[in-house]
């Protein structure tokens, strides 16, 4: 295990320094330098390995706490939980952005209800605002031949100073309209996973309650590494294909991996 180092910050300077520690625990946990479990190192031994004060580790520990890969016991430490414990796969942006970007220009948005509101936890949590913080919030059902196949909620702050309207959101995916209102985006996280309708879905998408759906999350990040949008959206599973070519690569030992584009 290598500490981060202020050589090995360089590339990173751009980042907070409690994000820079984030970063870097979040990579040491899925690569399994700490294991289910184990516990990390102290709040002393972190604040020496990296450089950085108590507060920064604090903060980054916090991060970590989030998102379910350590646990705090107190008296005793922190744990790591093993939640998550596998990296993601690493995929194209350009190619999920021209796929929504796709989906948004051969459907059509109906619906489409633009307000500012209190964002709720989980989006304060996504977005990293404070309690109650105010967001934008676009909502909007997508009709595909006449047909609702899907619908949609994404949340971006208020602070990014960004107004949208109901013709751009005809053309564009939100994370394009941001990115041509000077928004400069970087990476994003996509879970993709099933569902079954509720109540709210039945009525809003004409469907069964109990009806598949695929669920889709993303957290879009900007340069700094700041999440800038929260998309959430439900789809009917017979009208949503994620479709991933996988390739086998030179490994490093002289075998083969696999790898994968969008």
């Amino acid at each position: 295990m290598t500490p981060l180092t202020a050589n090995s910050m360089t590339e990173a300077q751009k980042l907070p320094r409690y994000y820079q520690v984030y970063l870097t625990l979040r990579d040491w946990i899925h690569n399994g330098n700490y294991r289910t479990e184990t516990q990390l190192p102290t709040e002393s031994e972190l604040c020496e390995t990296f450089g950085v004060s108590r507060i920064t580790v604090r903060k980054a520990v916090d991060l970590l706490a989030t998102d379910k890969l350590v646990r705090r016991e107190q008296g005793r430490g922190t744990f790591v939980t093993g939640n998550d414990a596998t990296p993601p796969l690493t995929g194209d942006m350009g190619q999920v952005l021209k796929r929504i970007d796709s989906l948004a220009q051969r459907s059509q948005a109906k619906n489409i209800i633009i307000e500012q509101k209190p964002a709720d936890a989980e989006t304060c949590v996504d977005l990293h605002l404070e309690d109650g913080a105010e967001v934008t919030c676009v909502s909007l059902v997508r009709v595909l031949q006449g047909k609702k196949i899907g619908r949609s909620s994404t949340y971006f702050p208020i602070d990014l100073g960004v107004d949208v309207g109901t013709d751009e959101i005809n053309a564009l995916s939100l994370v394009s309209i941001l990115e041509q209102k000077g928004i400069d985006i970087l990476s994003a996280d996509q879970l993709i996973g099933a569902t079954l309708a509720d109540m709210h879905d039945a009525s809003v998408l004409g469907c069964t309650v109990g009806t598949p759906l695929v669920r889709i999350r993303l957290i879009v990040f900007d340069t700094n590494y700041r999440p800038v949008e929260r998309h959430d959206a439900v789809y009917l599973a017979d009208f949503y294909q994620h479709r991933i070519h996988l390739v086998r690569e030179p490994g490093t030992l002289g075998g083969f991996k696999w790898s994968h584009s969008d």
